[in-house]
């Protein structure tokens, strides 16, 4: 079973809330999908174990980032947060409420403390809706938070406060680049003054000029808003560059997580080293480049996953040992917890390219 070995033992048990605790708690979160086959009489043959075991903290106005390849578990983590996927089992402790056997009614109540930024700003917006539509729609289902007759005023400061032109908003999201179009939808997650967003991969399918500016951005209202972000992506130095603390996920499992410049500067999983081994360097700091890790064989399958260590069966230090028993997350004396048998320190370079 997955702990949080950094928090004092108390409150691994305690129901949080109060501004002294974390505004987001996560306690050994589960969530398997079943596998079925037939048409008319269907039958479970397996399960896809796509988050298995996962705990972390998040407080109020910190940026924890959720990093790890394709399907390792980090967007389906999120959405059952949110409470978009019913979780298998865990807890979720939002201000000190579980989220996990909360009810529709207290869940919606609950959801407008809890937005979420889209990876993709092309599908994420209603091509058929104005700007001024789009970010008012959450005014719909939480009416009292700004009255009809001011909606139209305050979507136009919500534009301007993401760097917008506020006269822009009857215009349609196909009058608008791309990068623009998620400051839309960063201004649609603002509309109800929020104290956690996730932000599932925000930037990734922009262009890196664009990445930069949005991730300022998001740095920015974090500091004026005082909001939290669970900031989930797959490029290492854009995390670095706007996290607080990081989480590597690996095939369901927390690999290593702490603090940000404890994981990239005392690396000690293997599967990190490998992550951080494959991040470009500019030219000029090619000396600091540490030696590029290639990862042997695939990624197995999050249905049938490896015994012990997930890890192990593309680890260049697996031993019998990582077969038969599975490593817990905790401190081995680097700052920061991680989930191998045989960690290592390792220095990783310092200057790493960024979207700045």
């Amino acid at each position: 079973m997955t702990t949080t070995p950094d928090l004092e033992p108390e409150l691994l048990n305690a129901a949080p809330g109060g501004d002294d605790q974390p505004l987001l708690m996560v306690r050994n979160l589960v969530k398997h999908f079943p596998i079925s086959q037939g048409i008319v009489f269907k039958r479970s043959i397996g399960t896809v174990q796509a988050c298995d075991g996962v705990s972390f903290d998040l407080d109020r106005g910190e940026t924890l980032g959720l990093v790890g390849e394709s399907g390792c578990g980090k967007s389906t983590t999120a959405r059952t947060i949110l409470g978009l996927e019913k979780a298998t089992s865990g807890e979720v402790w939002f201000q000190g409420r579980n989220l996990v056997d909360m009810g529709r009614s207290d869940m919606r109540l609950v959801r407008r403390d809890m937005q979420v930024i889209f990876q993709d700003p092309y599908s994420s917006l209603n091509p058929r809706m104005t700007v001024a539509k789009i970010v008012s729609e959450p005014w719909k289902i939480h009416s009292d938070v700004v009255p009809p007759d001011q909606q139209r005023n305050r979507a136009q400061e919500l534009l301007e406060l993401v760097g917008l032109n506020p006269n822009h908003v009857n215009r349609y999201p196909h009058q608008f680049s791309g990068g623009q179009r998620q400051r839309i939808g960063i201004a649609r997650a603002l509309a109800l003054n929020p104290k956690l967003i996730i932000a599932d991969e925000p930037v990734s399918a922009l262009d890196v000029s664009v990445q930069a500016q949005v991730v300022n951005l998001l740095k920015d209202l974090q500091k004026e808003l005082g909001l939290a972000y669970l900031f989930i992506a797959h490029d290492l130095s854009v995390v670095r560059h706007i996290c607080d603390r990081v989480a590597v996920m690996y095939l369901g499992k927390i690999a290593e997580m702490g603090d940000e410049e404890g994981v990239y500067e005392r690396t000690a999983h293997p599967y990190t080293k490998a992550l951080l081994s494959a991040v470009p360097v500019p030219s000029a700091d090619q000396s600091r480049r540490p030696e590029r890790i290639r990862l042997e064989g695939d990624v197995p399958s999050p249905s049938n996953p490896p015994s012990g260590c997930r890890f192990r069966t593309r680890c260049w230090k697996a031993t019998e040992l990582c077969a038969n028993e599975e490593p817990p997350l905790e401190d081995p004396g680097v700052g920061h917890v991680v989930a191998c048998h045989y960690p290592e320190v390792s220095v990783a370079p310092t200057s790493m390219s960024s979207p700045t």
